[in-house]
C-alpha cells in the first residue's frame, strides 16, 4: 500500500470516530494539542505545513491529529500500527523519573526515540513529501503523548487502563478519568476550548522529548494523580458499569463526543464536577476541580513544545532547503 493510500485510509477512518467515539486525550486533547500548535507556527512553517496537508486534501492539524492514533482501528493499517504500537508511553523502571534510553527505552520503542526518529524524517529535505507528512502526524500524537502523565509513568498498571476508580456509584478506570472526563468538563468543542487555552500559553521548557517526559512523569510521582486508598481488588468497570446513568446505553463513547461536538449531550467529566461525595477509591468534585487545569496545562505545554519542533522541523524540511 502506498503512503498516500495509507494516510488517505486512516483520515477516512478519523472523520467517522469523530463522529462517533469519545474525544479523548488521544482524541480532544491531541486535537487540541493540533489546533494550539498550529496557532503558533511561524509563517514559513505554517505554509510548509499546508503544503504537505494538500496531499490529502487537508489544512487544519487538529482535524489530522489523531490519525496515528487511530491506526489499529483501519485493517488496512495494520502493519504500519504493528510496528509503531510500542512508541506510544516511555515506561520508567524506577521511580526516579529520570529518562535513561537503554532502561527505559528498549530497542528505541518509545515516545521519547519516536519523536526523535520522526523530527529528523520531517527535517530531511531529501525525504519524500508523503513521508514528510506522516512524520508529521507521528509528531502530532507524540508530542501529545510525551505531555500525558499516564503515558510516562513508573507504575504497573498499563498507564492507569488496570486503576479501578468509582464515581457516582459507577466504576471506571484512571484513564477514563484523565483521557475523557478532565478536558470533558469543560463543555467546549476543539475550536473554543483551543481560544480559551490560547490565552495563557506558558513558554517553551525545553525541547529535548526526554525532558518532557520526564516532567509528565513527576506528575505522576508528586501530585497524588491516583485517588487514595483505592482498593486494588475492586472489579474493573464492565460495559454495563460504563452505562450512562440516564438512559443505560452502552455507547458511552458516541454519546460523550456528540456532545463536545454538539453541545447536545452532556460529558461525564461535566457530571462529575457536581458528584459531592468520595468514595474509598473513588473521584469526585474535588479531584476533577484539582486537575483539570493540571490537564489543561499539560495540553498547553505540548502545544508549545510542538510548535517549536514543527517551525524547526518544517522550514528545514523544505524542498532546496
Amino acid at each position: 500500500m502506498t503512503l498516500r493510500k495509507c494516510l488517505n485510509n486512516g483520515l477516512v477512518l478519523a472523520a467517522s470516530l469523530w463522529a462517533g467515539q469519545v474525544l479523548a486525550w488521544g482524541q480532544q486533547g491531541t486535537a487540541l494539542v493540533g489546533e494550539l500548535a498550529q496557532r503558533q507556527l511561524t509563517p514559513e512553517a505554517k505554509a510548509e505545513a499546508l503544503r504537505l496537508l494538500g496531499q490529502i486534501k487537508q489544512n487544519d492539524l487538529a482535524v489530522v491529529a489523531n490519525w496515528a492514533g487511530n491506526l489499529e482501528k483501519n485493517p488496512q493499517n495494520r502493519v504500519l500500527w504493528e510496528n509503531t504500537r510500542n512508541q506510544r508511553m516511555v515506561v520508567y523502571k524506577s521511580d526516579d523519573c529520570t529518562f535513561q534510553l537503554t532502561r527505559d527505552c528498549p530497542d528505541g520503542a518509545c515516545t521519547v526515540a519516536a519523536i526523535e526518529q520522526n523530527r529528523t524524517a520531517l527535517a530531511d529535505p531529501k525525504a519524500p513529501n508523503q513521508a514528510r507528512l506522516m512524520a508529521m502526524l507521528f509528531l502530532i500524537h507524540h508530542v501529545s503523548d510525551a505531555s500525558s502523565p499516564l503515558n510516562n509513568s513508573f507504575k504497573d498498571d498499563r498507564g492507569g487502563y488496570d486503576y479501578p476508580v468509582q464515581a457516582a456509584g459507577k466504576s471506571y478506570n484512571l484513564r477514563q478519568v484523565w483521557d475523557d472526563f478532565l478536558l470533558g468538563a469543560a463543555r467546549l468543542d476543539v475550536k473554543a476550548y483551543a481560544d480559551k487555552l490560547q490565552q495563557g500559553l506558558p513558554a517553551a521548557d525545553s525541547s529535548n522529548p526526554a525532558q518532557w517526559s520526564q516532567q509528565a512523569c513527576r506528575i505522576v510521582r508528586d501530585d497524588n494523580i491516583y485517588p487514595q486508598k483505592a482498593a486494588g481488588k475492586r472489579k474493573l468497570p464492565s460495559k454495563q458499569g460504563m452505562d450512562d446513568d440516564d438512559g443505560g446505553d452502552t455507547d458511552y463513547s458516541a454519546k460523550t463526543l456528540a456532545y463536545n461536538r454538539t453541545g447536545k449531550e452532556y460529558s461525564r467529566g461535566d457530571k462529575l464536577m457536581n458528584e459531592k461525595t468520595t468514595r474509598t477509591g473513588g473521584f469526585d468534585a474535588s479531584y476533577m476541580s484539582t486537575f483539570v487545569p493540571v490537564a489543561e496545562q499539560q495540553v498547553q505545554l505540548a502545544s508549545v513544545r510542538l510548535a517549536q519542533l514543527l517551525n524547526a522541523a518544517l522550514v528545514a524540511g523544505r524542498p532546496g532547503s
